[in-house]
């Protein structure tokens, strides 16, 4: 749909659900005014319409309103309490964006202050607009097709007292094109008034009984709790479902698995999460399970002895995670039996400690590497762990003392798993290790989720803790790393770590039931406005001392799921809460890292000028070698200036890079918020079942 004449965008649909308290006492006294010239008038006989209904909508009679058959879908189903998400996240972050614009754009200060009371106005006219035109939230909002060939066929219900007054209300919201806009009662839902752009869009207008979209609904979000969302929806031009929820103190989007991500569904194998005892509540962690079955097609079987039987014991299950007491990263995979994993340290000791053992690291004088196998104590267990370590390294103190790492790396069997631990000496390697259980951890991560573990649907994880962020830890290494930094000013660095003060975190994790996967994403905030606990957090947030605000916080909640979090920003966590809160992003930036900078990635030139097509390689890398070679007897001087000449232009190349973007711009098939401004694509019909991911396809 393009040019539309009656736009709808999120942010109009911002204004249209900004009435977060239609109230409905309002509504009762005018009822009861009405009442009695009704009663003196012998219309009710006459003319018994039914009576629209009162109270919150529910998804059904909401899907109720979605034009039958229709391609694409929007459903608000609790626009007041989207509304009250913006209101608070414009609140919260007003401050302390202000201060931030303050000290580093004070020229940009009134045009940030102008847009927060531009929202504030809007919102109070909207309101105003909203009551006057008998628009009662509860009722939902519903933004769909009629499917029509060719236009803009979108078409909005919502709640109105008459066609006449939702026409004035578009005016008053100053929607484009409101002036030639239509707007006609729902013949089939009392209380409902249906507007488009023209009349022939309102007679194409078919409300389905909603049964349809509802299975299809449940097909595609399954183990969502579809009833709480408060906004869901279908983009046909992708094949994707979607819904938000929005929980005390965060939010959540789940987003149904294109077909094209059946190739990560069937490689993961959802079920119970073992080795989350591993990740202390309030650090970070990827995990994920693996589907052995599908390892074995790929070549897992054929692991020749004696490694056989080590390779058969694994169970499918990794995970990547950070420990703050001691400070260290950690990798585990999980082994049914872990008795064929002890030889193996002597068996690489054999094999790489005469290349080396006591060797020096290039370019660092004085240093000496060992390589050796050690046993350290877990537990009431001693274990043999191949330790690879450094001395004689000048930064060794200054990384112990700000992030209470030292330079050993372990790898031994312990607990079910073969662990990898980086970081900690050998006082402290043993103190990684297991809880009773994961329920701690589980506890303090996103209700969506820690449900769906409990259930084992899921089969991947990864969850970053940001507490970190607004530790004491952090601003100290800060200002020690940044000190002779030019421009740097820790008042600003505190006033830019305080803009994401209220955010504690973001989860995504992937799920499969039934199945069909989904995809979800979750952020969590430090509090929330529900209960005391959230308020105190939120307010300590924002406190102009928050180290103390959280100390006090921690003290009078110390059996709350989010105890860890409170003790971060308290620092009472240590350097070493950098760290266990970072390790998913380290891994991260790592893998990226990796996947620019490795040899395998380069183009086999060994200049540092082949390094930039390093994307492109995959695509024709023989034919742009042999192109080179042909070229070469030719002009061999000319191309030798021109790498010259180019040198400093390395980076050129990597402008080239949005040509291997180029497919991801043509994947985001649900780029389809074609739905974009919340205008529908028309073109394409909802018609059968959508293709599911899983296995068993």
């Amino acid at each position: 749909m393009s040019n539309p004449r009656l736009s709808l965008s999120l942010s109009t649909l911002v204004l249209l659900v900004a009435c977060n308290q239609v109230t409905s006492s309002e509504k009762a006294a005018e009822t009861k005014t009405d009442a009695p010239a009704g009663a003196t008038a012998p219309a009710a006989p006459t003319a018994p319409a039914p009576a629209a209904p009162t109270g919150p909508a529910t998804v059904d009679e909401l899907l109720g309103l979605v034009q039958d058959g229709t391609a694409s879908y929007v459903v608000f189903k609790a626009p007041d309490s989207l509304l009250a998400l913006a209101e608070t996240a414009a609140s919260t972050f007003e401050q302390p964006l202000t201060t931030l614009v303050t000290a580093t754009s004070p020229d940009k200060v009134s045009t940030l202050t102008e847009n927060f009371a531009l929202f504030k106005h809007g919102v109070a006219d909207a309101k105003a607009a909203l009551a006057k035109a008998g628009t009662d939230l509860a009722r939902g909002i519903v933004v769909t097709s009629t499917s029509l060939s060719g236009g803009d066929d979108t078409v909005v219900t919502f709640s109105a007292s008459s066609a006449e007054a939702a026409q004035g209300l578009l005016a008053a919201l100053k929607i484009p094109d409101a002036a030639t806009a239509v707007c006609q009662a729902v013949a089939t839902r009392p209380g409902y008034v249906t507007c488009a752009k023209d009349q022939a869009t309102i007679a194409a207008y078919k409300p389905a009984d909603g049964k349809t979209a509802r299975t299809r609904l449940n097909a595609a979000l399954p183990a969502v709790a579809v009833d709480d969302l408060a906004f869901f929806g279908y983009v046909a031009d992708g094949d994707v479902h979607f819904g938000l929820d929005n929980p005390a103190g965060g939010a959540t989007l789940h987003v149904s698995a294109p077909p094209d991500a059946k190739d990560m569904f069937t490689t993961l194998a959802p079920g119970q999460a073992d080795l989350l005892r591993f990740a202390p509540p309030g650090t970070g962690f990827m995990w994920m399970k693996l589907d052995l079955d599908e390892l074995k097609k790929k070549g897992l079987s054929e692991v020749p002895p004696p490694f056989s039987a080590t390779v058969g014991a694994f169970t499918g299950e990794i995970l990547f995670g950070g420990s703050a007491d001691p400070a260290a990263l950690q990798a585990r995979f999980g082994f049914s039996d872990t008795s064929s994993l002890a030889p193996l340290a002597d068996l690489a000791v054999a094999f790489g400690s005469p290349m080396i053992h006591n060797k020096p690291i290039p370019d660092v004088p004085g240093s000496k590497v060992s390589f050796k196998a050690e046993n350290v104590s877990v537990g009431p267990d001693k274990v043999k762990a191949l330790h690879f370590g450094a001395s004689g390294v000048p930064q060794a103190k200054a990384l112990a003392e700000q992030l209470g790492l030292s330079l050993d790396a372990w790898v031994f069997p312990a607990e079910g798993t073969l662990a990898a631990v980086v970081g900690a000496d050998a006082k402290s390697v043993g103190l990684v290790k297991a809880a009773a259980d994961s329920e701690a951890t589980i506890a303090a991560l996103p209700p969506a989720l820690a449900q769906s573990l409990r259930a084992g649907e899921v089969g991947f994880v990864g969850h970053i803790p940001l507490d970190g962020l607004q530790s004491p830890a952090l601003t100290r290494l800060l200002d020690g790393a940044l000190a002779s930094v030019p421009g740097y000013s820790p008042a600003n660095a505190r006033s830019a770590l305080a803009v994401v003060a209220p955010v504690s975190s973001t989860t995504m994790w992937v799920s499969e039931h039934q199945n069909a996967g989904v995809i979800h994403f979750a952020v969590q905030t430090i509090g929330n406005t529900t209960d005391e606990e959230g308020k105190a957090a939120l307010a300590a947030a924002a406190s102009a001392d928050p180290v103390k605000a959280f100390t006090d916080l921690a003290a009078k909640y110390p059996n709350s799921p989010r105890i860890s979090a409170y003790q971060t920003r308290a620092g009472q966590g240590g350097p070493g809460a950098l760290i266990g809160g970072s390790a998913p992003a380290l891994l991260m930036a790592t893998a990226a890292a990796y996947a620019v900078f490795s040899p395998a990635s380069m183009t086999g030139t060994g200049d540092a000028i082949a390094t930039p097509p390093v994307v492109e390689a995959p695509k024709a890398e023989e034919p742009k070698a042999e192109t080179p070679k042909a070229e070469t007897p030719k002009t061999e001087t000319p191309k030798a200036e021109t790498p010259k000449t180019e040198t400093p232009k390395a980076e050129e190349p990597k402008a080239e890079e949005p040509k291997a973007e180029t497919p991801k711009a043509e994947e985001p098939k649900a780029e389809t918020p074609t739905t974009g401004g919340i205008k529908i694509d028309a073109s394409k019909v909802e018609t059968g079942k959508p293709k599911r991911v899983g296995r068993q396809e």
